[in-house]
């Protein structure tokens, strides 16, 4: 009897992690020389706790920052930081219309879908950075994290510490490639 009383409790901690599962991880950054510049495209794994999920379709603004650092790499001394180039996203739901738009702070227009899973996609995959070609960088990071700053203030203590809202992904380098001489 304990032994199915053990069982099911272990059956009910893994039905329970499953359900509030929840990540953010950086499958690569893609990297191609345009002229003076590189462009940037950081690919990530994006997967949405069900709080979250609620508090967008509850109505409140969700930001994730995409950032991306230009490295300098040195032997046996701490990498310098050469440039930080970030973009802000607001997540919005609109019940009326049963849209999901996702805004670039900064940008011009909106873009809306018609699913939350279209739109994480986008944001996922085609969030694009231009950086200007340094001589001394040997590679790039990439880093994304919901921004708890941006919550209202009433729920931003209530989440510090809990897991569900927990989302940055872990940085992720990649070297770049030689620049081409013309």
């Amino acid at each position: 009897m304990k032994q199915i009383t053990a069982v099911i409790y272990v059956l009910c901690c893994l039905a329970l992690t499953v359900a509030h599962a929840q990540s953010i991880a950086l499958k690569n950054i893609a990297v191609q020389q345009q002229g003076s510049h590189w462009q940037v495209t950081p690919h990530y794994n994006i997967e949405l706790s069900e709080a979250i999920i609620e508090a967008i379709h509850n109505g409140i603004e969700i930001t994730f920052v995409s950032e991306v650092r230009l490295i300098a790499e040195k032997n046996w001394w701490p990498d310098k930081t050469l440039r930080i180039n970030e973009k802000r996203f607001e997540i919005h739901y609109f019940s009326l219309s049963s849209q999901y738009q996702l805004k670039q702070l900064g940008a011009s227009k909106p873009t809306s879908y018609m699913t939350l899973d279209s739109l994480l996609e986008q944001l996922a995959e085609k969030t694009e950075f231009d950086l200007e070609i340094d001589s001394n960088a040997s590679a790039v990071e990439g880093r994304f994290y919901l921004d708890h700053r941006a919550l209202p203030s009433t729920m931003q203590l209530p989440i510090l510490l809990d897991p569900q809202w927990s989302l940055r992904a872990q940085p992720s380098r990649q070297a770049l490639p030689n620049p081409d001489k013309p």
